[in-house]
């Protein structure tokens, strides 16, 4: 499936067949974050089940979006960078995480790329606290 732009007949980020999940993305950042080096290891392997290629996928989605980047050469290590930091802030943020959200979510949906949506989610947070 490809970004609404694209294909405006794509599903939205919520439904049975959506190739990209923002829980699963939180989730990994999230597992990155906790990590005291910010890192993930995932390997790609042959053979792998398909929950395992799913979760190696969203972190391709998520180095493609520069919320995280490889740190191996076999592509087997990820960690979260600055901006995926920013965004994992601004969607759990206690006063604010759920706008954000909301807002990620609308953007997404209406063909801006995850990368732009995220950046606006992160945005909305900082004007909301006053930066």
């Amino acid at each position: 499936m490809y970004d609404r732009v694209v294909n405006p007949s794509a599903q939205p980020l919520t439904g049975a067949r959506m190739m990209r999940n923002h829980e699963l993305l939180l989730s990994l950042l999230e597992e990155m974050s906790k990590n005291d080096f910010g890192r993930l290891t995932i390997p790609m392997t042959y053979g792998m089940d398909e929950q395992k290629q799913k979760r190696y996928h969203h972190v391709e989605l998520l180095v493609d979006a520069g919320h995280a980047e490889w740190t191996s050469c076999k592509q087997e290590i990820a960690r979260i960078t600055n901006a995926g930091y920013d965004f994992l802030n601004a969607a759990r943020s206690p006063a604010n995480g759920e706008k954000a959200m909301a807002q990620f979510v609308e953007l997404y949906n209406n063909g801006v790329s995850y990368a732009r949506a995220a950046q606006a989610a992160v945005e909305l947070v900082a004007r909301a606290m006053g930066a």
